[in-house]
């Protein structure tokens, strides 16, 4: 099937659209991906410093209660 030359310009001007359109929509799916990685591990690192002390807090009290004992 044969297009004429407008046809086939309307094509690439449609195809060369979709192109910049589908590379934004690329580069703004890596953005929000991105914020949400350093979202997820700024919530972690609140966790670990959370657990380190609770850690700390519960070898505390267990020296603590050690030393009572030994007294």
């Amino acid at each position: 099937m044969a297009y004429s030359a407008r046809i086939l310009a309307l094509i690439e001007k449609i195809e060369a659209a979709d192109a910049v359109h589908f590379t934004r929509l690329r580069e703004r799916a890596k953005k929000e991906s991105d914020t949400r990685a350093k979202a997820r591990e700024k919530i972690l690192e609140r966790k670990r410093e959370i657990l380190r002390v609770a850690r700390a807090a519960r070898a505390s009290a267990a020296a603590k209660k050690k030393l009572g004992r030994s007294e």
